[in-house]
């Protein structure tokens, strides 16, 4: 794998190299969305900056140094409250939406950025987006936190996974136990709706009553999986039991989802059915690597991967939904794909060094 990952790197980076640009009076680094003609959203110029630390890891160079000056960049631009703006698919000239994934999908980002490169910056970003997210907890259930101040009618379950694993990486910057006791509380209500409806599915939605919003979705299940796991060893021992439980159930499911295809039982969510481009599923199913079925997905998505970007370059990451409202921002960029990949690809092999790291440790 690590051969497939040097080789993906090596041929992604000049694109990114190629949207770097610097302000004139201040030298302030950002990256330029090209499609979106504007700079781009602090999410995923975290999750670039996150391919660029693991750039330097496999191969030195100047990564490091373009990934803490891209973390400043996130931090200059986070909003007063804590939260990210998000700038896609809006009227021009309004204020991007608020949203909890944009949170949750750039906070190990984040993390990894301060771990890897001493940002304070990274530090204060996620602890602010933490700080947000308390103020964010539903009123109806404390285990789960609103998916956006405009969206309080139903409990979206993949966010509350998101402000799970937010308050769990905001925890191991701080040692702030009310971070870690809210993830623990919100792991708990996920894994209480598991198999509730339809046995070996969550939902995307539930409404406060119980009952489903929305129905099933590999991609969504995929989300909780993925972004679950690094909280997992911050759980009390038999949370821990009950949730890897739970885990290899769920990616059992969507294994044998995916062989029937996207349909209304299995993605709900039709925004959702392009399994091969949910790369939160890729991840998911990296983090149970004894399931055979998951660990060979990833290896041949991996090995797909590669030999697109060999053939296209960042062309493969091409969105293949457009929109047309003149008076509307893009609905997603080339971009934001290609930056969402890098992030999840640098996710998955920096969280896995160090799972094994921690390994060693407690042999010791």
């Amino acid at each position: 794998m690590n051969l497939i990952v040097s080789s993906v790197v090596s041929r992604l980076r000049p694109y990114f190299d190629g949207l770097l640009r610097e302000e004139g009076e201040t030298g302030a680094l950002y990256i330029y969305d090209e499609e979106l003609g504007d700079r781009a959203s602090c999410c995923t110029t975290g999750e670039a900056a996150c391919f660029y630390l693991l750039d330097w890891k496999l191969h030195q160079g100047d990564g490091k140094d373009i990934a803490r000056k891209l973390a400043e960049d996130v931090r200059r631009r986070q909003l007063p409250q804590g939260a990210f703006g998000q700038p896609y698919y809006v009227k021009k000239g309004e204020a991007g939406t608020v949203d909890i994934a944009e949170i949750g999908a750039v906070a190990n980002s984040l993390y990894h950025l301060y771990k890897g490169t001493g940002s304070e910056a990274a530090r204060s970003s996620l602890v602010q987006s933490a700080q947000y997210l308390l103020t964010q907890v539903a009123e109806e259930n404390p285990g789960a936190v609103y998916k956006n101040p405009n969206a309080t009618g139903h409990d979206v379950l993949n966010g509350d996974i998101y402000a799970a694993h937010t308050f769990g990486r905001a925890y191991q910057v701080t040692g702030e136990e009310q971070y870690r006791s809210k993830a623990e509380e919100i792991v708990s209500h996920v894994a209480d709706r598991f198999g509730k409806h339809s046995p070996g599915w969550w939902p995307y939605t539930e409404l406060w009553d119980g009952k489903v919003g929305m129905g099933n979705s590999v991609a969504y299940q995929g989300t909780i999986i993925a972004f679950a796991h690094t909280v997992v060893p911050l759980l009390p021992p038999p949370l821990q039991d009950r949730w890897n439980r739970v885990a290899r159930e769920a990616v059992d499911t969507m294994l044998q989802a995916m062989e029937e295809g996207p349909n209304d039982f299995n993605e709900a969510p039709w925004w959702c059915r392009d399994w091969n481009n949910a790369w939160e599923i890729w991840l998911s199913f990296s983090r149970c690597p004894e399931i055979e079925g998951a660990s060979n997905y990833v290896m041949s998505r991996l090995r797909e991967t590669e030999e697109a970007v060999i053939k296209e370059g960042a062309a493969c990451f091409r969105p293949k939904v457009t929109s047309d409202d003149p008076e509307r921002t893009p609905v997603t960029t080339t971009f934001r794909k290609a930056a969402t990949f890098a992030g999840i690809l640098s996710y998955l092999v920096l969280d896995q060094a160090e799972d094994i790291n921690a390994e060693s440790s407690e042999r010791k």
